[in-house]
């Protein structure tokens, strides 16, 4: 449990919680760039490269219909308010959030359609697994949220770009490579000792790539405990990340980086596969 009572800057946040419970009786799980600073700015003072303002919660509903309901009751609460984009409501204090359902709702490949005319149409792949694996933070007023660890935040990331990076280029980018970054201070390298022992002892060990490797591990983990679509999560993340570290593909993933050392990033990426694939190396993984 992650104790953060005494941040007067979640305070907004607290409230958001509070007025969700009071709303309506559902449990419901942080994600996205809120998630992110909660969990790297607000407890380990590492300073996102972007900022957000908005907050994105994820429900796990058996059907449209609960989740209609558990709108509704939002809305009816008088503590939110709706607008034209369908996920999207405004808190009282202003704060925008985006409610993103999943389980019953989603796909046999983990995509969901909103009603009634089936647009837009999104992946929520690898939230079961998110949700299952998520961190338990205390906020100001006692207020509990569960929030997605890092690992899975690394993984939904990466989907969320290449949903996405026609349209929204860079966002998801930038974000990914954030926690990746931050994995040295973040991940708890002790438990390499007990995760992978070799990978201490190759000659090429660095321990930043280690990090990263470590978070692809931990999210390997997150995976095979609690995806409900293991396979297809494991399959497209390797698919993914193969092509876009390929120094013979497109490489868009790493150009939207903007980085000052291209072959670093490059490298980053391929020891977060090798521990997702549970390859003790970190290596580029066609080596």
């Amino acid at each position: 449990m992650i104790d953060l009572r005494d941040s007067d800057a979640l305070r907004h946040l607290a409230a958001i919680v509070a007025d969700l419970r009071a709303a309506a009786v559902v449990d419901f799980l942080l994600v996205g760039a809120a998630a992110r600073d909660l969990l790297l700015l607000h407890r380990h003072g590492i300073a996102p490269p972007r900022r957000t303002t908005d907050v994105d919660l994820a429900f796990c509903v058996p059907d449209w219909s609960r989740f209609a309901q558990l709108k509704a009751a939002l809305v009816g609460s008088g503590r939110f308010t709706s607008g034209r984009i369908t996920q999207r409501l405004h808190h009282r204090i202003g704060t925008p959030l985006d409610l993103i359902p999943f389980g019953g709702v989603a796909s046999a490949t983990g995509q969901i359609a909103w009603p009634p005319d089936g647009n837009p149409v999104m992946s929520v792949l690898g939230y079961d697994a998110a949700l299952g694996s998520a961190e338990t933070v205390l906020l100001p007023g006692d207020q509990r949220l569960a929030v997605i660890a890092l690992p899975m935040l690394a993984v939904l990331k990466l989907f969320a770009w290449e949903d996405r990076n026609q349209d929204q280029p860079r966002k998801d980018a930038v974000d990914l490579m954030f926690v990746l970054t931050s994995a040295p201070l973040t991940a708890g390298l002790e438990r390499l000792l007990d995760a992978a022992p070799g990978l201490l002892d190759l000659d090429d060990f660095d321990v930043d790539l280690a990090g990263a490797w470590l978070l692809g591990s931990h999210a390997r983990e997150a995976i095979d405990r609690y995806g409900a679509h293991r396979p297809a999560m494991i399959a497209r993340a390797t698919t993914i990340i193969a092509r876009q570290t390929d120094p013979d593909g497109p490489l868009r993933l790493i150009g939207e980086l903007q980085a000052a050392n291209p072959e670093r990033a490059r490298r980053t990426l391929a020891a977060f596969l090798n521990g997702l694939r549970r390859r003790v190396s970190l290596a580029d993984p066609r080596r």
